[in-house]
């Protein structure tokens, strides 16, 4: 798949025009499947890694590498142990607010708490790539944009606040009519996620800055309600930039979609991760058939032109997979290297 030129202003129109033209391209290269005797090399050297360090041998230390080499940042010990701290400090009602003692004490590594740790890990490790540290009010506003899960979670506690308050049941109402009401295409969900971020003057900051090692990544989070399903989306974009040429080189479309007036029906979680070689991998959760996947496969690959052998349907197993496997095949490429 080729990934189309963008201008130079590449944090906002731009952008998503690049998303949406990569999404119908295709070219004939093809990627390589990491073996499983390399995977247990970057197990290995991830264990090193992470050992020498001086972290806590975890999946949240695993996380913070992976997204460490993600933005290219040194794998200084004074540094991955400040982004782990920004974590602990900033999630509240964790066990301990020690990064040293989290594996022991810390909740179930599939539980909120640790998901939300490792959003703020991810949100941090960005910060630290584009040169920045973020306050803890910062930070967070950043992990929402990122974090569709996080942001539906927080929207759902102020919900619920102001009905207890306020007692203003027909103010949620009003919204929710207010957003059906607008036609659900291309053209205005580009307009919410552009209307969202110049609401939002340090994300559209944040965008603009390019990472240590001039590629650029772009945080685009917009909402949305249709058919009595609100929708909770983050798009990610990964964009290198050159001297003539700037283009995405890899796509997160994460989506959380819960039931407005079926508050017992359970949330799912969609996420899309589009790549250069021509390849679309879908994380589901809750998993699906394999006639639905079939079928899903299917659609896609019309809607997309993307040859059905080159989408993968797989479990949401990992709350941030793009930024992980991607800090993961780094890892591979260091150690081929060495």
């Amino acid at each position: 798949m080729r990934l189309q030129k963008t201008s130079d202003n590449i944090s906002g129109k731009t952008a998503l025009e690049a998303v949406a033209q990569t999404a119908k391209s295709a070219a004939g290269a093809s990627s390589k499947i990491p073996h499983s005797a390399t995977q247990q090399t970057v197990a290995r050297s991830l264990s090193s890694l992470i050992s020498a360090a001086g972290l806590p041998s975890d999946k949240l230390s695993a996380s913070i590498i992976s997204f460490a080499r993600f933005f290219s940042l040194p794998l200084k010990p004074e540094l991955l142990k400040h982004i782990r701290q920004q974590a602990f400090t900033n999630t509240p009602n964790t066990a301990s607010s020690n990064p040293t003692t989290a594996a022991e004490n810390s909740e179930p590594e599939a539980g909120t708490g640790f998901k939300n740790r490792e959003a703020f890990s991810l949100a941090a490790s960005a910060a630290e790539g584009k040169g920045v540290e973020l306050q803890p009010k910062g930070l967070e506003t950043y992990v929402q944009a990122i974090d569709p899960e996080l942001r539906r979670k927080q929207d759902s506690e102020q919900r619920g606040q102001r009905k207890k308050n306020d007692d203003d049941n027909d103010n949620d109402s009003g919204k929710v009519s207010s957003q059906k009401t607008a036609a659900i295409n291309a053209e205005n969900l580009e307009k919410m996620a552009l209307e969202g971020m110049e609401r939002n003057p340090l994300l559209e900051i944040l965008n603009r800055l390019p990472e240590k090692d001039g590629k650029r990544w772009i945080v685009l989070p917009f909402d949305f309600s249709d058919n009595n399903r609100e929708f909770k989306v983050s798009l990610r974009i990964l964009l290198e930039t050159g001297k003539t040429e700037n283009r995405a080189c890899c796509m997160a479309l994460d989506i959380v979609i819960r039931s407005i007036f079926e508050s017992g029906k359970a949330e799912k979680q969609r996420l899309f991760v589009l790549e250069p070689a021509n390849r679309l991998s879908v994380y589901l959760k809750p998993e699906i058939t394999p006639v639905q996947q079939t079928a899903l496969v299917r659609e896609l690959s019309v809607l997309l032109e993307i040859a059905p052998d080159r989408i993968f349907i797989k479990t949401k197993q990992e709350a941030f997979p793009f930024e992980t496997e991607y800090g993961y095949n780094l890892l591979r490429s260091i150690d081929e290297a060495v």
